[in-house]
C-alpha cells in the first residue's frame, strides 16, 4: 500500500491548508508518497460507507471490500469540530475516527484542536493525562502539526515528551496488529507480558480496559469494555478485533500507564531518580540528554545491564524504552538503593515540554493529575511563543 497521508477538515480550505503544512517538510516528503486533503463531497461518501459497514457488522455481515480511501490511508488527519460537515447531527472528529478505527483498514489517526476551547490551537495540557477516550491515536493541535518533534525528533524548543514520534508509532502498528490477531483469546497481561504490574495497578489504570490485564482477552476488550466497540456495535472479524485492540491498548499503554512513571518508567525519568545508572560525565548535560532520544535501550547512555531484568521487551508497544518500576525499585545492585545515603544531586531535571533536560533554574514545577507518587514533574514555559499551559492551578 502507498504510505499516503490524508486531511480532512469540514471548513473550505483548511484541510488543504493543513496538506500543504505537511508537504513543506523534509521528514515527511522523506517517507509518504503523497499528501492530500479529502474534499467535502468524498468524505460525504466516505462516512455513507463507514455507517453502512457499521450497520452489516450489527447485522452479522462482514466488510472486506477495500473500497474507500480510508483503507488506502496511512495517516488519516482529522479535525475535531466538524459542525459543518453532516446536516443531520453535530458530528466530531472523534466519531470519525471510531468509524474509521473500526470499519476501515485506515493506519495511525492523528486528531487536530479537541482542546481548541480551553487551550487553543497550540495547547499543553498540565495535568498530562490527555485524551484516552478519544479514538485518534495521538491528539494536538492545528498548529502543532508541523512540528518536526512530532513526527521524528528534535532536541530544541517546544516537543511534549508524551507524543510518541509519528514515523515510529505508525511503523509499529503492523507488528502489534500480528501479535494481537495470532492471540485474540489470550490475556492482554501473558501477550504483552506486562503481568508484573498487575497487582500494583490502581483501578485508575485497570478500568480502561475492564478489568485484570491478565485474565482480560484482547477480544473482550474489544466487544466488552467501554474502550472497544460502542453501544450495540458487533467485530465482524478477527482482523476487524485486531486493529481496534492494537491501537487502543497503545493508547492505554502511553496514555495511562506510562506516564504514572510509578508502573513502567521511561530512561529520562528514571536517571532522574537514580543517577549512577547514567553513563559518562554527569556534569555534561549532553550526556542527560542521551536518555531522551527515543533509541533503543542499550544506546541511549545507560548502564543497561544492571537493571536488564527489569526491562519491558515488547518494545513495539512503546514508543520508548521502558522499565518495570516495582522490582527495580528494590534492586540493590542500583547505587541509590544499596547506599542511599550517597544518592547524588544534579542541577538538571527532566522537562515535559521539551523532551529533554534543562537547568533547573530556568523550569517550572507543575503537578500532573494522577494518583501517582511521582505526579511532580517540570516544564520549560514556552508561553512567550505562544503554547497554551492549561490548567493554571497545576503550576506551582
Amino acid at each position: 500500500m502507498k504510505k499516503v497521508i490524508r486531511v480532512y477538515d469540514d471548513i473550505a480550505g483548511r484541510g488543504e491548508k493543513y496538506a500543504s503544512i505537511l508537504r513543506k517538510m523534509r521528514v515527511v516528503r522523506r517517507n509518504f508518497e503523497k499528501v492530500e486533503s479529502i474534499a467535502h463531497k468524498d468524505f460525504t461518501n466516505e462516512l455513507e460507507e463507514l455507517n453502512e459497514r457499521q450497520r452489516r457488522t450489527r447485522l452479522g455481515k462482514k466488510w472486506d471490500d477495500r473500497t474507500i480511501q480510508l483503507d488506502q490511508t496511512a495517516v488519516f488527519v482529522v479535525d475535531y469540530d466538524l459542525l459543518n460537515a453532516s446536516k443531520v447531527t453535530y458530528l466530531t472528529g472523534d466519531n470519525v475516527a471510531y468509524l474509521a478505527r473500526c470499519f476501515s483498514s485506515c493506519g495511525l489517526i492523528l486528531g487536530l484542536n479537541i482542546d481548541l476551547k480551553k487551550a487553543g490551537e497550540n495547547p499543553f495540557d498540565l495535568t498530562l493525562r490527555g485524551h484516552p477516550e478519544s479514538f485518534c491515536d495521538v491528539n494536538i493541535g492545528s498548529k502543532q502539526l508541523g512540528n518536526e518533534g512530532l513526527w521524528n525528533r528534535r532536541t530544541e524548543g517546544f516537543r511534549p515528551w508524551h507524543w510518541p514520534p509519528l514515523l515510529n508509532y505508525l511503523k509499529s502498528l503492523d507488528n502489534k496488529f500480528s501479535e494481537v490477531v495470532s492471540h485474540l483469546d489470550n490475556p492482554i497481561g501473558d501477550v504483552i507480558e506486562i503481568k508484573d504490574i498487575t497487582m500494583y495497578s490502581p483501578r485508575s489504570v485497570t478500568e480502561f480496559i475492564g478489568g485484570d490485564p491478565a485474565k482480560i482477552t484482547f477480544r473482550k476488550f474489544v466487544e466488552k469494555s467501554e474502550n472497544g466497540l460502542r453501544g450495540r456495535d458487533k467485530s465482524a472479524s478477527d482482523e476487524m478485533v485486531g486493529r481496534i485492540a492494537s491501537a487502543r491498548l497503545s493508547t492505554w499503554l502511553e496514555q495511562i500507564v506510562l506516564p504514572r512513571q510509578d508502573l513502567l518508567v521511561d530512561a529520562p525519568h528514571l536517571v532522574s531518580r537514580y543517577p549512577s545508572l547514567l553513563k559518562g560525565d554527569h556534569s555534561d548535560i549532553s550526556v542527560w540528554n542521551r536518555t531522551t532520544s527515543f533509541n533503543t535501550f542499550d544506546k541511549i547512555g545507560l548502564n543497561y545491564e544492571t537493571i536488564e531484568e527489569y526491562r519491558f521487551r515488547k518494545v513495539h508497544w512503546l514508543s520508548r524504552p521502558a522499565w518495570f518500576w516495582i522490582g527495580l525499585s528494590r534492586s540493590a545492585q542500583i547505587k541509590e538503593i544499596k547506599e542511599p545515603w550517597e544518592t547524588e544531586t544534579t542541577k538538571y531535571v527532566f522537562c515535559e515540554d521539551s523532551s529533554n533536560f534543562q537547568e533547573k533554574e530556568r523550569c517550572k514545577t507543575l503537578y500532573m493529575e494522577s494518583d501517582s507518587p511521582y505526579n511532580r514533574r517540570f516544564i520549560r514555559y514556552f508561553a512567550d511563543e505562544g503554547v497554551d499551559y492549561q490548567p493554571r492551578a497545576r503550576l506551582l
